[in-house]
Parts: C-alpha cells; sequence; structure tokens
C-alpha cells in the first residue's frame, strides 16, 4: 500500500482517514491538558488494519511500561540554573540576592499546575552562596556562612521555604576539590607543622610536573609549592586526610539538616584526588566520591548527589555506574545538540542520543544545552529563534535530566570572558531591565531591548513562550519525562527521531535540523514496542499526520508521517490505542 496521496476521489477520502491514524503503543492516547492546549492537536479516530502485516498482540509488559523499584525525586524534574548575583537584587545594591530571587520564584514556577504564565520548572540548582571573595563564589572562605552579599542564613531559609511550597526542590553547588587562599585553612596550612598543613596537597622538593594541556599547576609559597589545578587563588584541598573528608562530610550534613537543601551540585568532581601525575578520573577519586555519597544517603536517603565531570560520555557515564554518583553532567551530547543544528546533520546528534542512552542507567544523565561556563548558546546559534526553539525542544523531548541555565529561556546572549556569560537577568524593557534600581555589578550585555521576560510573555511566538509549553509537554506526558529511548532511522540527513515510551504511553519525537524544509522524509523502525490498533494525537507541530503500517516486529518501515516538516520544526505524536 502507498502512503501517498491519490487523485482519485476514494483514495483521497481514504488517506484523509489514514491521515489522522498513526500506529498504536500499548498504552492509551495521551489526554489534552491546559498545559498543552495552545500546542496543535490532530483527531483521533479507528484506524482500519493494516493489509501488509499483522501487528503482534499488546505485550503488558513493554519497555518502560513499569519502573523497577521507586523512582528517585528528580526524575521527572526539569533544573534550572541560577546565579544568585545576576538574578533579582531586592535591596538596591546592583547585587542579586536570595530575597530577590524568593521574590521572583513565580515566575519559576507559581506553585499551580493550572497556570501557564510560569516557566514550569520544578528544581533549582544554585551556583555557589557560600561566603568568597570573588563574584562567583567557587573560592570558598567559609562552607556555613552565607555569601554575606546574598543575605542571611535566614534569607536562605525562607528561600527553601517558599521553593518547597511551590514543589521546586533545591541543590546548591558544594566545592570540594579546593578552597580560596584566603581560607583560614589555607592560611594556617602555610606554617609547616601546623594543623591544616597536610589539608592541602604540598611539594618541598619543586615542581613535580604540569597539567593535563602544560598549564602551571604547582605554585611557590615561600619554601613549598601548593598544588591548584585551576588558578593559584584556588589550592586544592587533600582529600586523601581523613580529617579533611570527615570535615567536609560535616558540610554536607549541614546544608542538608540545618539549611534543608536536597542535594548538591559538586564541581570539579573528575579532579578531587591526584595520582602522580595523574589527575583525572583518578580510582582514588572514585572510591572518593563513591564513600562520600554513601555518607550523604545515610543521613538523607533521598539527597542527590550531582557531579561535574567534564568528560566524554564513556568517562561522565561510568561514575554513575559505579555508584560514584547519582547523575552526572553530559557535555558530549550539549555540544552535539548545538553543532549538529548548526551543520543540520541528524545523523551525528542521533549517535550522541544513542550513545547517552546506553551509557548511563536509568535516571543518571543530566543534559543541558550550556552553563556558566560556556559561551551562551544563543551566541552558538547566531541569536536565531528558530534554531534556539529547536535545541530546547531537543533537551526538553530527549533522555536524560534537564538543565535550563537562567536567561536561555529568553534568548540572553553572552561570551566569554566568564563574566560576559553570567550578566544579571532581563526582567522587562526598562533601563536597568527590571533587575535592579542601581548599576549592576556587572552591566547588562547588549541584547535588544525586547529580549525580556515581560516582552515575550505577551508574544506567543516567543523563545519564552516555546520553553513554556515544551516545559509543560514533557511535565504532561511520562514518556517525555523518563521514557525508553528507541531510535528512529531517517531517510532525511537532516531530521532526527527515535520513539520514546513509559508508562504505558509512546511517543514518536521526530526533528529537522535543517535550514530547509523536508517533503521527501520516510521513517524506518524495524522492530519496537508498537502494537495494537492505531491512534495518535499530534502534541507538537504538523496536525496531519499519516499512520504507518505496523510491522509483526512492532515497527514500521517507509513511514511518511507527513508531507512536510518545516525547517528546523519538531514534530511530537504521542500514540495510543
Amino acid at each position: 500500500m502507498s502512503h501517498h496521496l491519490s487523485s482519485s476521489p476514494l483514495s483521497r477520502y481514504l488517506a484523509i482517514a489514514l491521515a489522522l491514524v498513526l500506529v498504536a503503543s500499548c498504552g492509551a492516547p495521551p489526554s489534552p491538558t491546559p498545559a498543552t492546549a495552545g500546542l496543535s492537536a490532530g483527531a483521533t479516530i479507528p484506524a482500519p488494519s493494516p493489509a501488509e502485516a499483522t501487528p503482534r498482540a499488546c505485550d503488558p509488559d513493554v519497555p518502560g511500561a513499569t519502573a523497577a523499584g521507586p523512582a528517585p525525586w528528580w526524575r521527572d524534574r526539569i533544573f534550572y540554573e541560577v546565579f544568585v548575583r545576576s538574578f533579582a537584587d531586592s535591596d538596591g545594591d546592583g547585587i542579586g540576592d536570595l530575597r530577590g530571587l524568593t521574590n521572583r520564584l513565580d515566575y519559576l514556577n507559581d506553585g499551580d499546575p493550572a497556570t501557564t504564565s510560569d516557566l514550569g520548572v520544578t528544581a533549582i540548582w544554585l551556583m555557589p552562596v557560600t561566603e568568597s571573595p570573588s563574584y562567583h563564589g567557587y573560592d570558598v572562605t567559609d562552607y556555613e556562612r552565607v555569601e554575606p552579599g546574598y543575605g542571611t542564613a535566614d534569607d536562605f531559609k525562607a528561600l527553601m521555604e517558599a521553593a518547597h511550597a511551590r514543589g521546586i526542590e533545591v541543590i546548591v553547588d558544594l566545592v570540594l576539590n579546593h578552597t580560596s587562599i584566603e581560607h583560614p585553612w589555607f592560611q594556617d596550612a602555610r606554617k609547616p607543622g601546623s594543623e591544616h598543613d597536610d589539608w592541602y596537597v604540598w611539594s618541598t622538593t619543586g615542581v613535580p610536573f604540569a597539567g593535563p594541556g602544560g598549564q602551571r599547576v604547582w605554585h611557590k609559597d615561600g619554601d613549598r609549592w601548593y598544588y591548584a589545578y585551576f588558578w593559584e587563588g584556588m589550592p586544592d584541598l587533600n582529600l586523601a586526610n581523613p580529617d579533611v573528608t570527615s570535615t567536609l562530610d560535616g558540610v554536607a550534613r549541614f546544608w542538608l539538616d540545618e539549611m534543608g537543601v536536597d542535594g548538591f551540585r559538586l564541581d570539579a568532581a573528575r579532579h578531587l584526588i591526584e595520582d602522580g601525575k595523574k589527575t583525572e578520573n583518578t580510582p582514588a577519586t572514585f572510591a572518593w566520591l563513591e564513600g562520600f555519597r554513601s555518607r550523604v544517603k545515610a543521613d538523607r536517603p533521598d539527597a542527590l548527589v550531582l557531579g561535574e565531570v567534564y568528560d566524554a560520555t564513556s568517562m561522565s557515564s561510568s561514575y554513575v555506574r559505579e555508584g560514584a554518583l547519582d547523575l552526572t553532567f553530559d557535555f558530549g551530547l550539549a555540544g552535539a545538540t548545538i553543532s549538529s543544528i548548526r551543520s543540520g546533520d541528524g545523523a551525528s546528534l542521533g549517535a550522541a542520543q544513542q550513545e547517552l542512552a546506553e551509557a548511563y542507567p536509568a535516571d543518571g544523565a543530566a543534559t543541558f544545552l550550556t552553563n556558566h561556563d560556556q559561551n551562551r548558546v544563543a551566541n552558538q546559534l547566531d541569536s536565531d529563534p528558530a534554531a534556539e526553539k529547536l535545541a530546547a525542544s531537543i533537551l526538553l523531548t530527549g533522555h536524560g535530566v534537564p538543565f535550563v541555565y537562567y536567561g536561555e529561556e529568553i534568548g540572553m546572549t553572552g561570551h566569554k570572558p566568564d563574566e560576559q556569560i553570567r550578566t544579571p537577568m532581563r526582567w522587562d524593557p526598562t533601563g536597568g531591565a527590571g533587575f535592579s534600581s542601581a548599576t549592576p555589578w556587572e552591566p547588562l550585555n547588549d541584547d535588544p531591548v525586547e529580549r525580556n521576560v515581560a516582552t515575550e510573555s505577551a508574544d506567543p511566538d516567543s523563545v519564552l513562550s516555546a520553553y513554556r509549553s515544551l516545559i509543560r509537554l514533557r511535565a504532561d506526558h511520562p514518556a517525555l519525562a523518563h521514557g525508553d529511548w528507541t531510535p528512529v532511522t531517517s531517510t532525511a540527513s537532516s531530521v532526527v527521531a527515535a520513539l520514546r515510551q513509559a508508562d504505558g504511553e509512546t511517543v514518536l519525537v521526530v526533528s529537522n535540523l535543517g535550514e530547509t524544509p523536508v517533503t521527501d522524509l520516510e521513517l524506518r523502525l524495524a522492530s519496537g514496542p508498537l502494537c495494537g490498533s492505531p491512534a495518535a494525537k499530534t502534541l507538537l507541530g504538523p496536525a496531519d499526520v499519516r499512520v504507518p503500517t505496523l510491522t509483526a516486529t512492532g515497527g514500521f518501515e517507509g513511514y511518511v508521517p507527513v508531507d512536510r516538516l518545516e525547517a528546523r520544526e519538531t514534530l511530537v505524536l504521542g500514540l495510543g490505542s
């Protein structure tokens, strides 16, 4: 049977009927919700039985239909990364603070699932909020004191209470690899034989080695050299010292028990313990993290231990597989998403998606587009709204636990140096962009004045509106939130496609990464979980779709879902019986 339209009246009638139907899964079709009411939706009607194949019977034990044990709380969350200094200033000193963030929580999630004016995120990652002499906070001087410029411990606890009331979990950056050179521990350690002498890594015989890129990592202090991988102002702690480990365990308990956080993002997780000239991913680092994670879980079994492992997928995923971390960020997929959109190469993105799905245990991959260390996604995609929306759709319909960097959702730009990728949030079109009544700590970026929350909220075609819709789409559909990922082959080089399934729901995601429409698309799934009587609903994208011929192995051949997939468009189809 051909899936192309014919010119005869009967054929046209049959084609129209078939265009509203898609192959079935074992689950029920998704129901429309207020959160997705603004998205395109196709009708669902009974489907004729295809003549070419005998579909297999539905198996109630299809992959993704049931979960093995209780799922961790972060499985279905959508995280938002916040740099407090740049988010919202409540006291007019030009520096963002905890009260400012608390005042803006309704923008992130107002706690009412019936509203659509909030972003809809359900977890927050706070960049460092502990006392530090620097603007960024990654060089700590007191692990148990809130940075005074951000507020007080009571301000932090008020933020936690307000966030939890809205259903938002909060994790904080915990910097275990190093401290500030101004930390009292290091100041004492500079005296050989002092109480904290062995809390840092010293050499008395000169510089033992250079960093992996040839960079300077040993720094002279008197007659000795101390090890500081990232910068001479951030000396590395000696985590092989049990006294250091015990103290940092106490720091973790303080933030969990006294301050009420829900977990940690561990900075520089692959650099914790060196082994001679090997400074990354050492067995001692894995062992230390496994012990730390176990002790955190003993105090709070549900606490998240997330690590920054800036490495290939095969290495970053190994920290999760070996029990050293709950989640790691996958930098490989992040880079592949942006580079594939720039090149229009669907195969490269599909390969990266498949690698991630196969490498990580369930609920172990943290996905993102960019973060506070990288040029913003808008810069990398030339501030093209269509490309930014496409990137968002790939992130928010994809496998893993997604993280959104603040400002990404309105298309804020920023290019290194680091201060310029961490500029104040743009809330409205006023001179100060609604961030502060004073001169901000760092000048606003030079984005057009209309690139702000207030203006984009009023525009249904804005990048912000796309993020809001996509976040709700993911939240409403378990197949998108935590479903299995099965690659689907495409004949169009710019198209990447996958089937996602969980809790009896199946969703097909098809994205055109190219800058031109695709009119000759055919999809193939050699074998899969599809079964039963076909029915479908368009959740995002074109409403008129065709039904594939369901094979006996639960897949399809030569499937042409739509006549035309627009440039940089994503089609999401919910499948049901």
